[in-house]
This record gives C-alpha cells, sequence and structure tokens, in this order.
C-alpha cells in the first residue's frame, strides 16, 4: 500500500463532528441580526419653481470624502472627531444616492430642463455638465450638519460658459437619532440645489452656443 493511502487515526475528520461544527456555524449565522438601514429623507416638493433657457444637464456623480462614500454613517464626536458608525447603515451607497436625489431635485425646481444623472441617459449632449466635489459633509447629533465643497457648471455643446462656485452650508440637526441627521444632509443639499438653480436660470443662450 502506498504512503499516501496511510492516514493516522489522529487525521481522521468525524463525520458527526463535522455535522455539529457546521450547524454551530448556521445557527451562529442566522442568530446575528441584520443592521438597520436608513434612507435619506423623500425629497420636498418645490416651493416655487425656475424657468431656463438650458434644456438639459448632466449630473456627475457627486464627489465625496471617503469617510462618506460608503454604508457606514460618519458622525462628529464630541471631541472633533469622525466616527464611522456600524450599528445602523445607509440603504443605499452615499454617491449615488445623493446624486439622484439632487437630479430630481433640480428637476422639480427646474421644470422646463431635462436633468439626468450619470450616466447621462439623453441622446443629445446635454447644454450643461455640472460636477460637485464635496470637501465636508458631517452631521453632529445636537449640533449642525456642514456641506462644503465647489461645484462646476461647464458648456457641453458650442458654448464657453464656465463657473466654479465656492459653498459652505450649514443645517441645525433638529433631534438626537441618525434620522435627523438624514434629514439635515437632505436639507443641506436643497440648499445646494438652490444654489446651482440660480447659477443655471442667469445662463444664456449665447452661453450654451445658441445665437
Amino acid at each position: 500500500m502506498c504512503s499516501s493511502d496511510l492516514t493516522h487515526p489522529s487525521q481522521r475528520i468525524d463525520p458527526m463532528r463535522f455535522l455539529l461544527l457546521a450547524l454551530a456555524l448556521t445557527l451562529t449565522a442566522c442568530s446575528s441580526a441584520p443592521e438597520p438601514r436608513i434612507q435619506l429623507a423623500p425629497i420636498a416638493p418645490a416651493a416655487e419653481t425656475t424657468d431656463s433657457v438650458v434644456q438639459s444637464i448632466e449630473l456627475r456623480e457627486i464627489s465625496l470624502p471617503y469617510y462618506a462614500q460608503g454604508e457606514e454613517i460618519g458622525i462628529v464626536e464630541a471631541d472633533g472627531s469622525v466616527a464611522l458608525r456600524t450599528d445602523i447603515l445607509w440603504a443605499d451607497l452615499p454617491p449615488r444616492a445623493l446624486t439622484l436625489r439632487l437630479a430630481q431635485t433640480l428637476a422639480a425646481r427646474l421644470p422646463e430642463t431635462a436633468v439626468a444623472a450619470e450616466p447621462c441617459p439623453l441622446l443629445s449632449r446635454a447644454d450643461l455638465r455640472i460636477e460637485i466635489q464635496v470637501a465636508r459633509a458631517l452631521g453632529q447629533i445636537g449640533g449642525d450638519y456642514n456641506l462644503d465643497g465647489q461645484y462646476f457648471i461647464i458648456a457641453g455643446n458650442l458654448g464657453e460658459y464656465e463657473r466654479a462656485q465656492s459653498f459652505a452650508i450649514s443645517q441645525p440637526v433638529e433631534g438626537i437619532g441618525f434620522t435627523a441627521i438624514s434629514v439635515a444632509q437632505s436639507a443641506a443639499f436643497d440648499q445646494l440645489a438652490d444654489l446651482i438653480v440660480a447659477d443655471v436660470a442667469a445662463v444664456t443662450p449665447a452661453d450654451i452656443g445658441r445665437r
């Protein structure tokens, strides 16, 4: 008999022991409750709408800081440090969720303008491309939610329009739970939408290559 066919008794796998181990692992996996997840606050109806000569806008995916890109919720602790909480998670990844929400908010405020998040499904090239780079997106329970960064508006066709604008938005966090953070975050992005809408409304036909 070849030496490879010899198995020391201590190396043999006990089928019953293996079965019990597999059962224990299964019960452990089943007994751990999934983390609760929180959605972004719903979009509030636009109090007023704005007319614009811009027919279409492409919104690039929002660039967020590293701590705000994942499903963990980042909050500011009392000592100023950033904590990523894992006991409750975002229902969707923030870059995608916030981009889609902002696109819907812009569309509600600019009813005559087609607004689409990247990748743009429109057949023709959009009149304007909007890019947003967020430097800070943090809230503190019992404090404020701060949204700082820059946005860029660029003509997409034959125009030569370019605008770079910094923003620093602070929104009170009214409440003690993570839902309060979500509400304040959405309110801050609504303020950002108002800033963008004001710039889009000021665009002229010549800015976007129309004579």
